[in-house]
Order: C-alpha cells, then structure tokens, then sequence
C-alpha cells in the first residue's frame, strides 16, 4: 500500500521563518522546466492576452466585409441607376448642349460618378465660369451653373472677341463685320488680340486689366458707350462721344470725378475739343 506524503502535524502547527515571511523562498521556485518551457500559468496568461488582441481584429475584419458586401448590392441596385440631371443657373446656355457634356453619365448609378471628371468637362464649356455637382439620393444628379457675363468686347485686327470681368475670352468671331446686335452696347477695347489673351501674354493680360479696371471705376451716369485704347499700356484713353479722355496710370476712379466735374461745360463747347488730357495731379488739361 502506497502512503502519500504529508508533513507532521507538528510541521504544520510550525510559525512561518522570516524567509517566508519576506517571500524569499520564492527566488527557489523554478522558473521553468527542463527543456526550457514555461510553466502552465504562464503559457495561459500568453494564449490570454493573445486572444484579446486578435478578437478585436477579428470582429473588424468580418465588420468591414460585411460593409463591402452591402455596398457592392447597393452600387450595382437598380435604385440608385441615374435618371434625372437638374441644371440650375442657365441662363445663355443651352440645356441641351449641357447635357450631352454630361452624356458618359448616362447608364450609371450615382455611386459610379466621378465628378471631379464631370465637373472638369462641364468648364471646358467656355460659358461655364463655376460648377458644382451633388448627388441627390436616390436617382438624380444636381448641377448648379455659374456663367460668365460679357463686359466688353475685344476688336482685334483679325477677329473680336467678348470678354469678361476676369479677363477670360468667352466667345470669338470674324473681324469685318457689325458687332452682333446683343453685345452692340458693350465697351470695346482696341489693342489687345484675343489670341494673345488667350495665351496669357503678360503684356495683353496687363493691358487688359488697365481697361477693365478704368471700365471698373467709370460711374453710372458715363454709360457703356466707351471705346477704349490700350495699345499703350503707359497711356491708355478712353473716346467718348468723339472725345478721347487720356488716363495715364491709376488711380482712375479721381480721374473719372475730376472729368465729370468739367463734363457739362465741356458738353457746351464740344465741337471744339477732341482730347481731355488727365494725367496731371488736380488738373483737366483741354484741347
């Protein structure tokens, strides 16, 4: 018969030593067994904190497959298949000539849009100042325009051109000919070529933006009917009612107020003067 090993009653009645007490004995307690492996305890705690970590990662990984899944139903749904393009903001344009620069939409669902490439063949249209598009649920695409607005006309030698307050060339026709009838009331400048502003040379776009910015500060009561010449960008002047005003530099705004205040006695003599020369600070030089 096999007995198992006990300590004596009286070993056990023992009081605890002092290297009990201050857990000394337990520098004695080996830390592993033979072979090098660690003890059960110590394993679990591993296989414990390893499980804690990769539960997380897992439930995110199934959670994001699931999204995929649902958005690839959704994207190829017929629910969300474009049927309706709504443009607001028209107002020269054509809706017609919109849309077939909208056309490689057609056929899509709202999540297979790409408007950024929409949008950039929406301002090749060169009415188009602005766009902005925005999806609208479940089956429609929203366009709001903003055009450009005519500000003067270019009367270059070989063709003319309307411009608009930016400077950007907007529609081009012939030289030869009458000014089309809708922009017949509009300033027109001489001395720059469309081509040239087309092609952004700093001489056209600085001379270009010393006569929009004298159009800029003309009052109300000047009118529209100017004719404009900067072929000289140091001298640029303005002919009104056959009478050419010389600007020189900005600012124009006191020149314009220095010219109005001599403009109803000049109106009574017109017959004799043919320039008002401004350049000169707090003078109107007539002749």
């Amino acid at each position: 018969m096999m007995y198992r090993y006990h300590r004596s009653r009286r070993e056990l009645n023992r009081p605890p030593s002092r290297c009990e007490k201050n857990g000394a004995w337990k520098k004695w307690i080996p830390r592993k067994f033979p072979g090098g492996l660690r003890s059960p305890a110590r394993m679990s705690r591993r296989a414990r904190g390893s499980l804690y970590i990769l539960t997380p990662v897992v439930a995110l990984s199934l959670a994001a497959w699931g999204v995929n899944a649902v958005m690839r139903a959704m994207t190829h749904s017929g629910i969300f298949e474009l049927q309706e393009i709504r443009l607001v903001g028209l107002e020269r344009l054509n809706e017609g000539d919109v849309l077939k620069r909208l056309r490689p939409s057609s056929g899509k669902t709202l999540f297979d849009l790409d408007l950024d490439s929409l949008q950039g063949a929406l301002l090749t249209e060169p009415w188009i100042k602005e766009v902005s598009l925005r999806r609208e649920y479940p089956d429609a695409l929203s366009v709001q325009v903003t055009e450009r607005h005519p500000v003067a006309v270019l009367a270059g030698r070989q063709v003319e051109a309307i411009v608009d307050e930016t400077g950007a060339v907007i529609e081009v026709w012939p030289n030869g000919g009458e000014i089309p009838g809708r922009w017949s009331s509009l300033p027109v400048i001489h001395g720059i070529e469309a081509v040239s502003l087309k092609n952004r040379d700093a001489e056209a776009v600085k001379s270009l933006s010393s006569a929009l910015e004298i159009l800029r500060a003309a009052p109300g009561t000047v009118g529209q009917e100017l004719d404009l010449d900067v072929g000289r960008t140091d001298d640029p002047r303005v002919q009104r009612h056959g009478v050419w005003l010389r600007f020189g530099s900005a600012p124009f705004d006191e020149k314009w107020e220095r010219f109005l205040s001599v403009a109803g006695e000049i109106e009574h003599r017109r017959e004799g003067v043919q320039e008002i020369d401004l350049r000169f600070p707090d003078l109107v030089v007539v002749r």
